[in-house]
């Protein structure tokens, strides 16, 4: 079976592509690689660089595979903020294009990477995947209209589908080529910037008055 991985040369696509392929599936690997590296992307590998919206080259990267894994898209909330019609561009705008060209090629098998920013603020904690919807931001908001699109593809055309609105991603993942970690530029993660942090270039930790023991934030994380 072979499995394409958009954003794939990521952080969390090439660490999916990796345990992929040691669990023996065959992977393609699908970037643009505007924040990816391509030295993520494992000998053996397929490797097509190519855009979302770019239907030709996703047709291309899609040949000979039975599923898909989508990763790629743009995840930055300050940015969402700044450009919203870059992320409804890419997120919405690519996934269609890439869900069109799954059905032309007869691939019916998807899991996409969704994220918990489509339920914005909550009203309880811990959230439940019941929990209403309400993004703040234009990251979110199009993580949740492909959500959305991806139910309506399953209703109507078949697709077999799940969507991770998994927290915070952190960690490293020990391939057989060396560790994969997170290489932003710039970074903008809170936990690769704590362990760069310095007496000279120290990390802001903002906010006192949060419902917790000592007033700081507390965040979920989840392993790569």
């Amino acid at each position: 079976m072979r499995v394409l991985v958009t954003g794939g040369a990521g952080y969390i696509g090439s660490t999916a592509a990796d345990i992929l392929m040691s669990q023996g599936y065959e992977v393609s690997v699908f970037d643009d690689c505007s924040t990816g590296h391509a030295d993520n992307v494992a000998t053996g590998v397929t490797f097509i660089q190519g855009s979302l919206l770019n239907r030709g080259e996703i047709a291309q990267s899609l040949k000979g595979c039975d599923a898909v894994m989508h990763f790629a898209g743009k995840s930055l909330v300050g940015e969402s903020v700044e450009k919203p019609e870059l992320y409804w561009s890419v997120n919405v705008g690519g996934t269609r294009n890439l869900l069109d060209e799954m059905r032309a090629a007869k691939i019916s098998k998807l899991i996409f990477s969704s994220s918990a920013a489509t339920y914005g603020e909550p009203e309880v904690l811990p959230i439940l995947e019941t929990a209403s919807n309400r993004p703040t931001n234009a990251y979110g908001a199009s993580k949740l209209a492909v959500d959305a699109m991806i139910t309506d593809e399953a209703r109507g055309h078949g697709l077999s589908a799940a969507s991770l609105r998994y927290f915070n991603v952190a960690g490293a993942h020990k391939s057989s080529r060396g560790w994969l970690i997170e290489r932003h530029n710039p970074e903008t993660h809170l936990i690769p910037n704590v362990l760069r942090s310095s007496s000279e270039n120290p990390v802001k930790i903002f906010g006192s008055d949060w419902p917790t023991k000592d007033g700081t934030c507390i965040r979920d994380y989840v392993h790569v």
